[in-house]
């Protein structure tokens, strides 16, 4: 945790200490996870500047970083990509959010190049802003206006381009009523394990707010989560040829058999799910491919 501190001070005002006395973090205070997020990519990552706008999702980078490992091994299986060397993988994030995640992991691991799209023009500004102010992301990340809400490929995928892969983080909910009544779920469990835990510290922040922030697009769309797929899943097949393996995160493992259905409908080659454990939490992405 010391690293962690002296990679980004703002960090420490914000640690709180376990019955222990060990330094550790309240997960239910948005502000300690972005200071968080911050020392983690200065001290693992090697960047020189990084933040975000409020208001803006703050993912938990631990659980991005799965994704990304799980997709190095999903290409080391696939037929055809299994033999391109890292540096040379070309990948597609489709809605970066102000945050960049993807990219900056994607890259400080594998040294993949990157296109990242988004919706909304104030995130790809910030994101714009990561990138000038890190060298090494320079000439490996390019960012690109989705103008059209309706499509996540059209508009970006431009003619003759190939991506080894794309991957997604999906806007999880229906609703913004939906979004806050996960949070309180989850601001309870928080302060349920935080009791069986801790000891000199106050209890967590009212349930009454997102534990979390984020835009609209970024947590909730008509439809939720298996709408937002099952359009992806469709369109993909307009880029089957420019694309080598499509995937997406799915937070909601109740989504899961109706997305397999639509992607042997849809006549995918071949598809899977692929299973990421953090301690007791359990994640998932989907792959496919035509």
């Amino acid at each position: 945790m010391q690293a962690l501190v002296k990679a980004s001070p703002a960090l420490k005002p914000l640690l709180i200490k376990s019955k222990h006395g060990r330094d550790s973090i309240n997960f239910s205070d948005e502000r300690a996870v972005k200071a968080l997020n911050k020392a983690l990519l200065i001290n693992h990552y090697g960047l020189t500047y990084w933040d975000i706008p409020k208001g803006h999702l703050c993912p938990p980078i631990p659980g991005r970083v799965d994704y990304i490992l799980g997709i190095h091994d999903a290409i080391n299986k696939h037929p055809v990509l299994s033999n391109v060397k890292d540096s040379d993988v070309k990948a597609l994030d489709i809605g970066t959010g102000a945050n960049l995640i993807y990219p900056i992991t994607g890259h400080g691991l594998f040294e993949w190049q990157w296109v990242a799209s988004d919706i909304d023009q104030q995130s790809l500004n910030n994101c714009q802003k990561i990138v000038d102010n890190n060298s090494q992301l320079h000439d490996r990340v390019e960012l690109r206006l989705q103008s059209n809400r309706d499509h996540m490929f059209k508009g970006i995928v431009e003619k003759g381009e190939y991506f080894h892969f794309t991957c997604c983080n999906p806007p999880f909910h229906k609703s913004a009523e939906e979004a806050m009544a996960g949070s309180i779920r989850k601001n309870k469990n928080l302060a349920r394990n935080k009791n069986k835990r801790m000891s000199n510290v106050k209890s967590v922040q009212s349930t009454k707010h997102l534990n979390f922030e984020g835009k609209s697009n970024e947590l909730w769309c008509e439809g939720g989560e298996l709408a937002f797929v099952n359009k992806m899943i469709t369109e993909s097949r307009t880029v089957s040829e420019q694309v080598g393996l499509f995937t997406c995160l799915i937070s909601k493992k109740d989504n899961i058999p109706a997305l397999m259905g639509r992607l042997k409908a849809s006549k995918a080659r071949e598809f899977d799910v692929h299973e990421m454990e953090q301690g007791n939490k359990i994640s998932r992405f989907i792959s496919w491919h035509f």
